[in-house]
């Protein structure tokens, strides 16, 4: 059975990970730490420098236990993955949106993708439109962003956080027929998920492309009641 250390930024993102993998045979290491969340702004924000180091500092405590892959769940750690970091790693580095972009850049409608932390907007936006650069992608992605959200999942407010995600979904979706939906946090896949049950209207999550791409990079098998069941 395989083992994956999990680094999150926040520590609800532990059983959103735990329950997608629920019924693949792995065995899940979590940290968490959410140093870059609370520096990311204001007089004492880290340097993308110093991000970049605080990075390497947590792939260094993940490997103490002996994994055969790591997965980043926090899209500020995500976006201090670079080429050369995962060139110098002996073990392969999932991030939660790199599966994301694979998907959302090979839609031809317009998108709008919904980010409930500023400051994860620039980093991300930055390797997307890298992602898309790279394989000659041209996706029509407009962002939105629901102010002050962020500051109730970090009060661990989490049912007034999500009521503000499934509220802004519900704006932009009766604005915004002619495009689709997605959210670019792990956070806010539940919520995506719920009101695609609710509504009908697809809403686009990079918790599901991670799983995806981590059973078939991975090699990933089912659990044996979950074959029999």
């Amino acid at each position: 059975m395989k083992r994956i250390a999990c680094l999150h930024g926040h520590f609800s993102n532990i059983s959103l990970l735990a329950d997608a993998f629920a019924s693949v045979a792995i065995d899940m290491v979590h940290y968490v730490d959410p140093g870059l969340l609370l520096n990311s702004e204001g007089k004492n924000a880290l340097s993308y420098k110093q991000s970049q180091a605080k990075l390497q500092e947590q792939l260094n405590w993940m490997q103490t236990s002996a994994p055969d892959a790591m997965v980043i769940t926090c899209t500020q750690y995500a976006a201090c993955v670079t080429d050369e970091v995962e060139a110098a790693s002996a073990l392969p580095i999932f991030t939660i949106d790199q599966p994301f972009f694979h998907e959302i850049c090979h839609r031809a409608e317009p998108q709008i993708l919904l980010f409930s932390n500023p400051a994860t907007v620039d980093p991300t936006m930055n390797r997307l439109r890298d992602y898309a650069q790279l394989h000659g992608l041209h996706p029509q992605i407009e962002v939105s962003i629901i102010e002050g959200a962020f500051t109730l999942l970090l009060d661990n407010k989490q049912d007034a956080y999500r009521e503000a995600v499934k509220n802004e979904l519900q704006k932009l979706a009766a604005a915004h027929h002619h495009a689709s939906l997605a959210v670019a946090q792990l956070s806010m896949a539940p919520v995506a998920q719920q009101f695609t049950a609710e509504t009908g209207i697809a809403v686009s999550h990079p918790l599901r492309s991670l799983v995806s791409q981590m059973t078939e990079k991975l090699g990933l098998t089912q659990k044996e009641h979950s074959l029999t069941s």
